[in-house]
């Protein structure tokens, strides 16, 4: 199980290979969804795009950019998600270990997994940023910023260093509470569907460490991350929306510890680069607070979970194939 537990048999070494595993396989399957999801979000309201909805959206991109479109940024999205996966689960891993290898009052161990869930979206979202903003332009404006090492180039061409991590605040507030609300509703949920299904009467005969059928892990697993998904996302999806608008439009630069903030776009448009129509009519903002309230004005308080829907099935798919796929690598790699 994920997490920190006495009588695991795994090496650090083999939790990140698991880690790794998990991250590969989540992004080849969820990515379609990744690419519809930022271009929801992104989305201007005009009456050109505001019945857009998530079969007409697939439709449009189909139609003038192909099926290779829900893929695109697919290269740095492994990379993105590798490095996701791994620094979560390891991190996780390790913060539990240090923690749980004290006597701990029972009372305290959820808050605690929480706070250690914190530690884990924390490092993995600054780890991941740089990676983001380019996949993120990516996705919009494939001709544009190319491949990784082109991207970069543009990015760095529009805003220098700290271009690399806009919306790195709104991705540390969300990602921080989202992983720690996932991992400590993942750990209640999951050992109470594994000892429900694992009825051996007295008669147990497999160790601890691989105590639970395959199929049983698989089964607790999904449901376990699928609803801490769910909870997880709708926690904190205002904070997800601002991010995205975020890694399109400003720079905040800071100098000799002197903080001086320059607001301009460093992503533009280039005349020469046929733009798709998905991605045209976006929005931008300039800081965190004022995507925020300028969004609740021009779209009302629902408008801060503009595109939930198309999260919580990327959020389900992605916590479903991700927690099986690690747990079910651990139970491989403990035979």
């Amino acid at each position: 199980m994920v997490g920190y537990h006495k009588e695991d048999t795994l090496t650090p070494s083999q939790k990140l290979y698991a880690g790794i595993s998990a991250g590969f396989v989540t992004r080849f399957v969820t990515q379609p969804l990744d690419v519809l999801k930022i271009k929801i979000q992104l989305l201007k309201r005009t009456p050109e795009t505001k019945n857009y909805t998530l079969s007409s959206m697939a439709k449009k991109m189909m139609h003038e950019e192909g099926i290779t479109a829900f893929w695109h940024g697919h290269v740095l999205g492994q990379m993105h998600s590798i490095l996701s996966s791994t620094s979560q689960f390891f991190v996780y891993e390790m913060t539990t270990k240090l923690i749980f290898s004290y006597s701990i009052d029972p009372k305290y161990k959820t808050f605690l997994e929480f706070l250690c869930g914190i530690a884990a979206g924390t490092c993995c979202a600054t780890l991941v940023t740089p990676l983001e903003v380019i996949r993120v332009r990516q996705m919009l404006v494939k001709e544009q910023y190319g491949g990784l090492f082109q991207g970069g180039k543009r990015v760095y061409a529009a805003g220098g260093i700290p271009a690399f991590f806009e919306g790195w605040t709104a991705s540390v507030l969300m990602l921080g509470p989202q992983v720690g609300i996932t991992f400590s509703v993942f750990s209640i949920l999951q050992p109470m569907i594994l000892n429900y299904l694992y009825k051996c009467n007295g008669e147990c005969t497999h160790p601890k460490a691989n105590a639970h059928r395959p199929e049983h892990i698989v089964l607790a697993s999904s449901v376990a991350g699928s609803i801490s998904g769910t909870v997880s996302k709708v926690a904190t999806y205002p904070l997800d929306l601002a991010k995205r608008r975020l890694q399109i439009a400003v720079v905040m630069s800071e100098y000799f510890g002197l903080i001086s903030i320059f607001f301009f776009q460093s992503h533009k448009s280039e005349d020469k680069i046929q733009t798709p129509s998905t991605s045209k009519h976006l929005i931008r903002c300039t800081n965190l607070i004022q995507c925020v309230t300028n969004t609740v004005k021009k779209e009302g308080f629902f408008g801060l979970y503009r595109g939930l829907l198309v999260t919580l099935y990327k959020a389900q798919a992605t916590n479903i194939v991700m927690f099986t796929t690690y747990e079910s690598v651990c139970f491989l790699l403990r035979k």
